[in-house]
């Protein structure tokens, strides 16, 4: 695995048999969550510097710069994509990501919710039906590429479900929202 990586469709032997993205759903959110952080703090820095409150204006500065670095990385993990190949898989963006070569790959265990990606020395990758788009077609794609699969009728371990992120990161976002609403809230009062 490396931390910096080619482009996509560059660097992975074969034929591209599944590229996937996130649901919809949290896409759109995390977008409006770096607009609502990003729209709402600089309204809070504003009447922060309005009212001379200059005994508030860092900790606003710091809180709105660190919300807005939340939905930033959030809207960044989600517009990442996966992409399935015959010499492995990758993760990430059009010019940075991290891939799990075929060589690397010990297993491929698809549950009904989730595969792993088994590697020979290392950590396991956790692909998680409730963070992808197109859950079954990521399924099918894993055994087109002709990594070697294995097949499980049961649900993915419970190490499994604890390394979706989806859900985490969700309300990472909201918590972000509510954050810059509130910083809004007390820079008015003040």
């Amino acid at each position: 695995m490396a931390a910096t990586d080619v482009p996509l469709h560059l660097g992975l032997r074969g034929r591209v048999a599944g590229e996937f993205v996130a649901r919809p759903g949290p896409r759109r959110l995390a977008t409006i969550a770096v607009r609502w952080v990003i729209v709402n703090g600089g309204v809070a820095m504003a009447l922060v510097g309005r009212h001379r409150a200059y005994g508030l204006a860092p900790p606003v500065a710091v809180l709105a710069t660190m919300f807005a670095a939340f939905t930033i990385v959030g809207l960044a993990v989600r517009r990442a994509r996966v992409t399935i190949e015959g010499g492995g898989v990758r993760w990430g963006w059009d010019l940075l990501g991290v891939r799990m070569d075929l060589e690397r790959l010990r297993a491929v265990d698809v549950y009904r919710d989730a595969i792993a990606l088994v590697p020979r020395r290392g950590s396991t990758w956790f692909l998680s039906a409730r963070d992808w788009d197109r859950w079954d077609a990521m399924a099918r794609a894993v055994a087109r590429a002709g990594l070697p699969v294995t097949v499980h009728d049961a649900g993915a371990p419970w190490r499994a479900r604890l390394q979706s992120y989806g859900r985490v990161l969700d309300g990472l976002m909201i918590l972000a929202m509510l954050g810059a609403t509130s910083l809004v809230v007390i820079a008015a009062g003040s």
